[in-house]
């Protein structure tokens, strides 16, 4: 059976605010989408030596974050109950980790070594993750790269993009990122917005994504990016994992063609 097969979470329609190509906003902000309101970003960060990715969920500030929280916090309910797997509620996700098979999840303490079925179960949970994202009212993804850039560059230039967004309607935004609170070049990106034009509020809270449940779905969204884009031969069965599960998005967007 196939891993689409085997999830038991299905995804129903919903409007998702996309993340644009070709002209850098025209998508985004075309006239018969919803306006943009005051947000919280929720991201975190995937790729390897040759590429850099972000992928982030967008909430609105008023009620957004608890609204999505709640939904996520059900999806980890059910993982209690998987017989296949050791899930317990303080242990973090990492779609890295469940994808290959690793970790305490697959692994407890004396255990015996995964079986099959528990690696497919455990690549299956971060399916299931993406699907409860996707059935969330209100709650947007998208995704960003770019060839041969570093962390802090790619950071930097969603900065700008999502500023702008938010500038050409009038509202505001905060970003919440994966981190141990050290990244000082996180807080620079915001701190070179032009301070008339400033809609991206003040530095990034950088908090570790143990702490924050929707910044591990976070990691989900931007690993499933990750894959759509680099396409390893090995995780071919998720090559087109964020398509089919956030078809009003587009794909990945490759800043080097718009900045």
């Amino acid at each position: 059976m196939t891993f689409d097969g085997q999830c038991r979470v299905r995804c129903r329609s919903q409007v998702i605010v996309p993340i644009s190509r070709g002209n850098a906003f025209a998508d985004f902000l075309a006239p018969t989408r919803p306006p943009l309101p005051d947000s919280l970003y929720f991201l975190d960060d995937s790729g390897n030596s040759d590429i850099s990715v972000f992928g982030f969920l967008r909430v609105p500030q008023v009620d957004g974050w608890s609204t999505a929280e709640a939904a996520w916090t059900n999806f980890l309910k059910e993982l209690q109950v998987n017989p296949y797997i050791t899930y317990t509620p303080d242990y973090p996700l990492h779609a890295v980790d469940l994808v290959a098979g690793r970790g305490r999840l697959l692994h407890p303490a004396g255990g015996a070594p995964p079986t099959k079925r528990q690696r497919i179960e455990a690549a299956n949970i971060v399916l299931q993750g993406l699907r409860t994202l996707a059935l969330e009212p209100g709650l947007a993804v998208g995704a960003v790269y770019r060839h041969g850039a570093t962390r802090e560059d790619l950071y930097a230039d969603l900065v700008g993009m999502v500023n702008n967004w938010h500038a050409e309607e009038g509202s505001s935004c905060q970003f919440i990122v994966d981190g141990n609170g050290t990244e000082r070049v996180l807080r620079a990106a915001h701190r070179r917005l032009p301070a008339d034009r400033r809609h991206v509020l003040g530095d990034p809270l950088l908090v570790p994504a143990r702490r924050i449940p929707l910044l591990q779905a976070a990691d989900f969204v931007a690993y499933a990016a990750h894959q759509s884009v680099v396409r390893i031969p090995s995780r071919a069965f998720m090559w087109d994992w964020y398509r089919q599960v956030f078809p009003e998005a587009s794909a990945p967007m490759n800043v080097e063609r718009l900045l």
